[in-house]
């Protein structure tokens, strides 16, 4: 699993609050561990946090999940990166449901890549 910085891992955190579906995904996880009765299949908690098959599951936070595209996608040394590119680097480390839709949506609408089309 890869380690993500502090100021990140609080932005997850915050953005949990508000997402439902994750809070309760967090506490039936939580449950589960602390009676030690088997975990859905692909599904972790560490450290507060919950991963799906080793990626760090996002909560629903348009704000977070931009922040992430970016980061996948707007390479300032190697320019902007395809749809296909853009998605590969994205599940490498996190799961939203819907990513896949969600990257190809951030990437279709890019403004410096429609200005190069």
């Amino acid at each position: 699993m890869r380690k993500y910085n502090a100021e990140f891992i609080e932005r997850v955190h915050e953005a949990s609050k508000q997402d439902q579906d994750w809070q309760e995904r967090k506490t039936e996880l939580k449950e589960l561990k602390q009676h030690g009765l088997q975990m859905p299949k692909h599904w972790d908690i560490i450290d507060e946090l919950i991963y799906f098959k080793n990626l760090l599951y996002i909560p629903n936070d348009k704000e977070l999940q931009t922040l992430i595209a970016k980061g996948c996608h707007d390479s300032q040394i190697a320019g902007h990166f395809g749809q296909e590119r853009t998605i590969e680097i994205g599940c490498r480390d996190f799961y939203w449901k819907g990513l896949t839709n969600w990257m190809n949506n951030y990437e279709r609408f890019c403004d410096e890549c429609q200005d190069n089309e």
